[in-house]
């Protein structure tokens, strides 16, 4: 759409919008109205004292060669190529840790997209919004900004899908693992009983499952899932998502799969890197680290962990940070570097209780109890241990129970305590039963 400086002004009545253009095409009234209307009729339009019906717009819309919406809404006629591509600035700067600049550009981008009624773009600007508050460990305004958008009607199955994958994540880090779950799965079923089935759509919700039942321990889902999700790859075309789906794939691998682990992970690290993720690719290396320790491999998830560990500081991401914080503990515990470890977990768990992230609080928990045992403070150990498995089970992290009750045991029969540490273990079994 024309206009002096590529700027529509704001508010701009439809009938000064409609001399304006045709004025700028050097047409008469006469040969925009004709054949179907009058010059007089025009005239009235333009004056603004008649308002023209969808028929009449479509008809000076076609004789001003515009798109029909673009006069109607004044937009430019290429407004929504122009808002695509500051969104996915918006999400480099995001991702980048800029957050100020992204949220400057997502308010203009979401104002812009309601003046010129371009929905589905302004959704996603507000899908971004809520996304720099989680970036900031804001999570209760994050699900906030998500149930908001959730309650609007949407036509982008991806857009629905990627906000109800983050409200499912949002009760994760809330402690209400069981619901986390019943939201995707039921999303997903319902997204899979009306086909045509949008490919990105499925391939989102299939991610963040994925993820889900691998912080449950529910390995061999995920690996189904992952089964299921693999011909979704060549259909897709965000290529965030189909570089996510290849960094929780890495992570489920296990010890003797680490080359394939290393290759999932090299190919999301490749594909954020084309995108200019930052952020993401970090939780590439935290991924790698995380496969390393568990593989009993502390040496080498080290440096895997304190790369992610600073340049997921360096972004802000303040649950990230604190999650491979976390795991750089646990690395270095093993490695018998106590005071490092204690120091890197207390920082974590500081985090964690600031923001009331139900994991990661147990997490600290486990890992400053398991220091505590090995410098054989046995009554602050136990302490801890025990309310690691606590929170763990208030947030139905059943695997996590089994890991904290058989620390706990372990630290009980050391004091010859065999009754308490019998009834724990106990404990850890029924968790154990309940991992389906």
């Amino acid at each position: 759409m024309e206009a002096t400086g590529g700027v529509v002004p704001g508010g701009e009545p439809l009938g000064d919008r409609i001399r304006r253009l045709r004025t700028a095409r050097g047409l008469t009234q006469q040969q925009v109205a004709e054949p179907r209307y009058t010059r007089a009729f025009l005239g009235a339009i333009e004056a603004g004292t008649r308002t023209p019906s969808p028929e009449a717009l479509a008809h000076v819309a076609e004789r001003l060669g515009l798109p029909v919406d673009d006069l109607r809404y004044g937009r430019p006629a290429d407004a929504a190529a122009r808002l695509s591509g500051e969104l996915a600035s918006a999400r480099r700067a995001l991702s980048a840790g800029d957050l100020d600049a992204a949220d400057r550009v997502l308010a203009d981008v979401r104002r812009r997209a309601d003046d010129y009624h371009l929905p589905e773009l302004g959704g996603w600007a507000r899908y971004y919004a809520a996304e720099a508050d989680l970036h900031r460990g804001r999570a209760p305004a994050a699900a906030a900004g998500y149930a908001r958008l959730a309650a609007q009607p949407s036509a982008c199955p991806a857009l629905r899908a990627a906000v109800l994958a983050r409200q499912s994540y949002c009760l994760l880090v809330g402690g209400d693992a069981p619901r986390a779950v019943a939201f995707l799965e039921d999303g997903l079923r319902a997204l899979r009983a009306a086909p045509p089935v949008d490919p990105d759509a499925e391939l989102r919700l299939t991610n963040a499952l994925m993820y889900t039942f691998l912080e449950l321990s529910w390995r061999h889902r995920a690996r189904r899932l992952e089964r299921e999700a693999l011909p979704l790859l060549p259909r897709a075309t965000r290529g965030e998502w189909v570089a996510q789906f290849y960094a929780v794939a890495g992570q489920l691998r296990r010890d003797g799969e680490l080359d394939e682990a290393d290759r999932y992970l090299r190919e999301a690290v490749r594909r954020y890197a084309e995108l200019g993720l930052t952020r993401e690719i970090a939780l590439c290396h935290w991924a790698r680290g995380y496969v390393l320790r568990r593989a009993d491999r502390p040496a080498e998830a080290g440096p895997e962990l304190r790369r992610a560990r600073q340049m997921l500081g360096a972004v802000g991401a303040v649950f990230d940070h604190a999650g491979a914080t976390l795991e750089l503990a646990e690395s270095r515990r093993r490695e018998g570097a106590l005071d490092e470890a204690e120091e890197l977990a207390g920082e974590a768990a500081r985090t964690a209780a600031g923001s009331r992230h139900q994991e990661l609080m147990a997490e600290a928990d486990l890992v400053l109890g398991l220091v505590r045992a090995t410098r054989g403070a046995g009554d602050d150990a136990r302490r801890l241990l025990s309310r690691a498995a606590d929170r763990y089970e208030q947030a139905g992290l059943m695997g996590e129970v089994v890991v904290a009750c058989r620390h706990l045991g372990e630290s009980l029969l050391a004091e010859g305590a065999r009754a308490e540490a019998a009834e724990v273990l106990r404990r850890g079994l029924r968790a154990a039963e309940r991992l389906t």
